[in-house]
This record gives C-alpha cells, structure tokens and sequence, in this order.
C-alpha cells in the first residue's frame, strides 16, 4: 500500500467529512419538505399526534416525558429504538428551536424519551405532541477536533501511533510473554485464540484481530482485558455502536470485570444500567448531600425571582443569598468532582463508543491500552477520537462484514468507506495481525461458501456444531425440513414483482413475504420454537410487510444491520429483488449478503430470484455452490 504524508492524509479525510456531513444535513433536510408527516410516520421516521402520559425525572437528574398515541393504539414496531436522538413539538407553541432528546426506553404502547432539560411550560397532558428522528452535529465536531490534533501533532505518543498507522514507522514487540499453564483466564481458548491474545500483549503500538463470524471474537477481547486489567494497566474499551459497547459490557461483568459504562442510560440496555457512571454517580453516598444542596439552591432562586419585581428584600439579604447560591454551587462541585474521582477510581475498565472518550470525565486521563471492538464499521475519524488518548491499541473486526455507514456518494468514492481498520490489515507485519479461523456457530454446510468466498477457505467448524440440524432440537420432529441445513429456494418465473413503497427508496416482495411465512409456519408446525427463527431482509419495506403479517410475537424479523453479531437456530432470508432490469440495490453490498448468510447455527434458507440475482458475479459463484451441494430448489417444488 502507497504510503501517505500525515498533513495530506488528515486534511483529505476532513474533506470527506464535510461531503457527509452536508449529505446528511441534505437528506434530513428532503424528509420535512418531501414527505408529508403521516409519510415520515409510515418510514419509521416520526411518531405523530402523540399525548403526554406521564413525566418524572431519572436518577441520574434526566427529564423522563412518556408518550402514547391519543387513539390508544400500539406504536409501529419499525420506528424509533432506545438511543435514538429525536426533537419534540407540540401543536400550538412554535418555536424557533425544538427540545432535543434521546429515546430512553419503549414498549408496544408508550415511548419515552429523556432531556437533559425542558421547560415546564412543554408539560401539558391535555396537548398535542409529534417526534421527529433529528440529527446529531456534536459528533462531527467531534471527529473534525480529533483530526485536527492527529494531523498537527508533531512529537509523542500521538505522533508514533499516526506514524506507524500511515506505514511511515514499524510497529514494535513488547517483551515476550511465556504462556505457561494456566496463564489464560479461560481455559476453553483455542491456539489461534490464544496467538491473537499474545499477539495483543506483545505489540507495543498497534495490533489487529481479524474475527470472522461466530469465531469468538469478543472471548478473545475479554481475555485480552484481563490479562491487561492483571498488569495493572487502565483500558478504554470502545466500539462505533451501543449495542457492542453492551454486548462487551455484559461478557466482563460475567467475569467479575470492574467496569463502568460510559454514555446516556437511555442508550444503553435496562438490565446494564446499574453498571453506567450515571448510575453509580446518583447512588453513591454523597448523591443524597448533592441533591439537598440543588434544591436548596433552585429555592433560593425561586425566592430571589419571586421579590425581585415587588423590592420586597432589601439589598442586603438579596447579598446574602447570592453569597449562600455560590457557596452552594461550590460545593456541590466539590462533591461532584468527589464523586467522579472515587466512581472512576474503581473502575479497572470504562466502556463507551468512540465519540464518549472524548467526555468531561475522560479529559486528564489517558488509556494504556484501547481496545476498539467492530473497528471495521467505524470511519476512520471516528477512531481517532479515543486513539488520541491511547499508549498503545488494539484493533478488532472483520471487513467482509458491514461497514461503516456513508451516506455520501462522493466521500464513498473518494475513500471515506475505508476504515483504519482495514489499512492496518495491509500495512502492518504479520506479527502484528491474528486471525482467528474456528468458528461455534454455523453448521459446516452453512460455513462453507462464505469461508470460501471472503476467507481463502480458512474457516474451521469445530466438531461441536459442524454437524448438527434443527432435528436435533429437543421436540423437534425429524422431517425434510428440520433436517436440511442448506436449501437456495429459487423464486425465478414466478412473477413474485419487487414493488417500492410509497415515499420511500425501500421495496418489498408481496408474493416472497407470502413463500417466506409459509416456510415459517412449516417449521412451527415440526416443533421449532418461534423464538428460534429469525427472518432476516436487507429492506426496510419488507421487513414491515412480514412484521405485520408475522404468525407469532416470538418470531424476530429484522434488517441485516439490525442482525449483526447475532445469530439464531434458523434464519430465513427474504432477498426481495426481482426485476427485469437487474437492479440489485443493496444487494450488491456483498458484505452485507456475508453477515446475512452467518447468522443460522443449524439452518439457512435463502429465498430469491436467480433471474436478477444472476447479474453479480457473487450471486453467479452462490447460485452455483448451492447446485453444486445440492441445495438448489425452484419454489415450484414447494407448494404455499
């Protein structure tokens, strides 16, 4: 790989993010003035002519404002998520600015959403409310300050790491380790497992751990913390997303881990919450002193604005309670500062997403090992956000898997799609790079056209799972269905027309929806468990369209984005695209297709139409290993 000057590197990269960053603003901009609200309801991006049910405030002082459609009816499934940033109007109070709040938590009938603050004036159980999903600038400020001190700085820490990752310096070894028996936390690690550990532990600058699907990835990150947390080191761990920052969260807390998340609750799962600064912060001992100290100071200023019309204080008790405020104030920063030291003090490992390294609680501390889980899906300024506090770095993901999101056509095509991730793939030696190749998932029929198609047919299947079927599920019944593992069922000549959905880029397949849940209802019908299935679409449309039509609660029918790095016992995909022209869409994203077709331990159906899907060379090399393992089926065969 061509090696790149920091100064041009860096400066081309806040190009590109100025290309996304008016995409974004453009496309957010296009939702208000081409879709009606009742549109931007239906494509999941506003809830409208909702009421206030109910208000309180969370421990960690957030506004807490409940809201329920005024008929009463259930909210759509496809809408908002926990983490999702929205604004709030209101039927008859127009302003020239709308209160901005997250989406803390939300069930079939309310959603709730959380303000760090909001006037009292906006609590009226008797008015009209509408969300709107809004845009978040602070992160690219964000990533635009990182690049700036990467690319301006000249000696340290900073500079050797930005070096080594443009290939302009070579990584250095730590001193080695000896690996005795029972140096590893788990004892379940298999050797390519254990090389990506030490591979870890004995860089001194950047490494990378390239984890295919179901290879253990996040086992290994785990055994890599504690080892660190063992050599008394202090770890930031981070991904670009909440739900991986929970997932490793989760893993560690298992192994007794002292870690503390960082980021907004209503981001972060219900049952992990317990684990966030905000938590910790409004539980500990002096919690109680510093919310007496904030109230008595809210009724010092009420007792000031209330007088100060009628001159009934004179001046100098107005003095004196000025003097009592700042008192006040100072104190309760005290304790607050007391707080956050003794809350991160404890703390052997603090978890947050790339854009939190940068918080109020982080701003003197550096980390003296970063691990960076899912760096495949981060751009790559985004990774440099936590990477400038960082002594040395791990790198963990896959780019055969999803990448990063980038609404611009132009800053994809100019690079911003690259993550730093995949660079450090090619620039870095050997030594410096672990793959990890027995994976616990997927039966070995499943496993083997992806392995040979994204992975040089690496990939093991390990004895445990290479194997099995549905039939080996407890109250399963032996039947054709239960005991193939692999099936293409080819839709082509049926008529089964993609359709698009009004007001939206998304299509949908009626006709493949109606093939899909009949194969549901044949699995059910043998015995699977409804929470065992998932059906999986990259289209938003046909996602809604089964949703709606699904034959149990417990069935999961999600996009791919929304299936990564999970997996189920069958997996049901919906390709939807079935046009004359050959238009594929999303479908084109082979990376996409790889993490789709990686979620089933003991059963993969794929429902398409060879006629479109023909038209790219990865569909061709699909359609021919199911032939040629005898997988293919024509939908004819298989009656609705």
């Amino acid at each position: 790989m061509k090696m790149t000057e920091p100064r041009e590197h860096f400066l081309r990269l806040g190009k590109l993010l100025d290309y996304e960053e008016e995409e974004e603003i453009r496309q957010f901009r296009d939702q208000f003035l081409h879709l009606t609200p009742d549109q931007r309801e239906k494509s999941g991006k506003a809830l409208l002519r909702l009421k206030l049910h109910e208000s309180h405030f969370s421990p960690a002082g957030h506004r807490l404002m409940s809201f329920k459609y005024e008929t009463g009816q259930k909210l759509p499934v496809f809408t908002f998520q926990a983490g999702d940033v929205v604004s709030l109007s209101r039927d008859g109070l127009e302003l020239a600015r709308y209160p901005i709040g997250t989406v803390f938590e939300k069930d079939p009938e309310t959603v709730t959403v959380a303000f760090d603050w909001i006037h009292e004036d906006w609590l009226d159980e008797s008015g009209v409310y509408h969300l709107n999903r809004a845009g978040n600038r602070a992160t690219y400020k964000k990533m635009r300050e990182a690049l700036h001190e990467v690319r301006e700085v000249r000696h340290g820490r900073l500079a050797y790491l930005r070096d080594v990752s443009l290939g302009l310096k070579a990584p250095l070894h730590a001193d080695p380790l000896k690996a005795e028996p029972g140096f590893f936390f788990n004892g379940q690690l298999n050797e390519w497992q254990k090389k990506a550990v030490l591979t870890v532990l004995e860089s001194k600058d950047l490494s990378v751990i390239h984890g295919p699907p179901g290879t253990g990835k996040t086992t290994v990150l785990v055994e890599v913390i504690r080892q660190s947390v063992r050599q008394g080191l202090f770890v930031f761990a981070t991904a670009p997303s909440n739900t991986a920052c929970d997932n490793l969260l989760e893993c560690l807390c298992r192994e007794g881990v002292k870690a503390v998340r960082l980021g907004h609750p209503a981001r972060i799962m219900e049952s992990l919450r317990a684990h966030t600064l905000d938590y910790l912060c409004a539980h500990h001992p002096f919690a109680r002193a510093i919310d007496a100290h904030e109230k008595e100071i809210d009724m010092h200023y009420r007792r000031l604005d209330r007088h100060k019309d009628r001159r009934m204080m004179d001046r100098a008790d107005q003095h004196e309670l000025r003097d009592r405020i700042k008192a006040l104030k100072q104190e309760v920063r005290q304790l607050e500062d007391e707080v956050l030291s003794q809350v991160t003090a404890q703390a052997e490992v603090m978890i947050g997403t790339h854009t939190s390294a940068s918080d109020f609680v982080l701003r003197d501390r550096s980390f003296d090992l970063l691990v960076m889980d899912e760096a495949s899906q981060a751009v790559e300024p985004a990774a440099w956000i936590p990477l400038l506090k960082a002594e040395k770095a791990v790198l963990a993901g896959d780019h055969f898997q999803l990448p990063p999101t980038v609404r611009s056509k132009q800053a994809e095509a100019e690079g911003l799609g690259q993550t730093l991730f995949e660079r450090l793939q090619e620039l870095l030696p050997e030594d410096f790079k672990a793959l990890l190749r027995v994976q616990y998932r997927m039966n070995e029929s499943i496993m083997n056209f992806s392995s040979r198609q994204f992975y040089q047919g690496k990939l093991i299947a390990d004895p445990s799972v290479s194997r099995r079927c549905l039939a080996d599920l407890q109250g399963v019944q032996k039947a054709p269905e239960t005991q193939e593992v692999f099936v293409f069922l080819d839709t082509a000549g049926r008529g089964f027309e993609e359709k698009q959905e009004p007001g939206s880029e998304s299509r949908f397949n009626p006709e493949e929806a109606e093939l899909v849940l009949a194969e549901v209802r044949k699995l059910l019908s043998l015995g699977v468990c409804p929470a065992d299935i998932a059906v999986i679409s990259p289209y938003s449309a046909q996602v809604r369209l089964l949703t709606s039509k699904s034959p149990d609660p417990r069935l999961e029918i999600d996009s791919v984005d929304g299936f990564q790095g999970r997996e189920k016992e069958a997996v049901i995909l919906s390709l939807v695209r079935s046009n004359m022209e050959g238009e594929m869409g999303f479908l084109a994203d082979t990376r996409r297709m790889n993490v789709a077709m990686t979620r089933a331990r003991r059963k993969l159906l794929v429902i398409g139409d060879s006629a479109t899907l023909s038209a790219i060379s990865f569909y061709q090399s699909f359609i021919q290993y199911s032939e040629a393992v005898g997988a293919y089926q024509s939908s004819w065969e298989r009656a609705l």
